[in-house]
């Protein structure tokens, strides 16, 4: 509203048709719809149209280790052009990093960078490209203890086939909690062996036979919830 006559924002050709869509800008405010006439660019009917700011919210855990994948959650999307960024904290709303387009999708996995440190991930508004929301993500090492609601405690090695003590520290109680012992590639809710927990700690465990680098986690089967992660090399 109060544009001089004869500038352009977003805009259709009429041609044969009698309605059309055109994108509303990215700020909030008030605005005019013009029918300009393209002989002397001049306005011959307008209507004015206020603009409001959408409610958009992202979320995503907020420590993951380098290179994995992290699930990025939003609602309120206004484009299915419209992208969620994963970027480095204090980068340009206008700058890439990892990103996918949001499409018809409500949330989508994005893959960690390589590199430690504070970053954020955003809904990035195509027109315009103008940051609706975010939220700061921390990338750990990848070796890293993750923990999201509690603690495990276990040594950081063992031997193959070697009995070791768990213990841990959560800040709720359900009625399935497991301790259990998985490759560091395996889907969170399979396993290598599972150890449920009917008392206090410490646990025993046993270690898997064959070397590598495995992962200890606590699950909240009840809520589907991961509670601690912890890395534990077999050699």
């Amino acid at each position: 509203m109060g544009t001089d006559e004869g500038e352009f924002g977003n805009y259709i050709v009429v041609r044969d048709a009698a309605n059309g869509d055109v994108q509303a800008p990215p700020e909030p405010g008030m605005y005019e719809v013009r029918y300009i006439l393209r002989e002397g660019s001049k306005t011959i009917a307008s209507v004015p149209v206020e603009v409001t700011e959408p409610n958009v919210t992202i979320a995503a855990a907020g420590e993951v280790r380098a290179g994995e994948t992290i699930r990025v959650t939003w609602t309120g999307t206004v484009s299915g052009r419209d992208y969620v960024n994963l970027v480095p904290l204090g980068t340009p709303d206008d700058e890439f990093g990892v990103y996918t387009q949001v499409r018809d999708d409500t949330e989508k996995d994005l893959k960690a960078p390589d590199e430690t440190g504070l970053y954020e991930v955003r809904y990035l508004l195509r027109e315009g490209s103008r940051v609706l929301a975010r939220q700061t993500v921390e990338v750990l090492a990848a070796d890293a203890q993750l923990n999201t609601g509690g603690e495990i405690l276990a040594p950081d090695t063992g031997t193959p086939g070697s009995t070791i003590e768990v213990g841990w520290s959560v800040q709720s109680e359900s009625a399935d909690q497991r301790i259990t012992i998985a490759r560091g590639d395996q889907a969170i809710f399979t396993w290598l062996s599972a150890t449920k927990i009917t008392g206090a700690p410490p646990v025993a465990m046993t270690l898997p036979d064959e070397p590598g680098v495995y992962e200890i986690r606590f699950l909240d089967l009840s809520n589907q919830a991961v509670l601690s992660r912890k890395t534990i090399e077999v050699k």
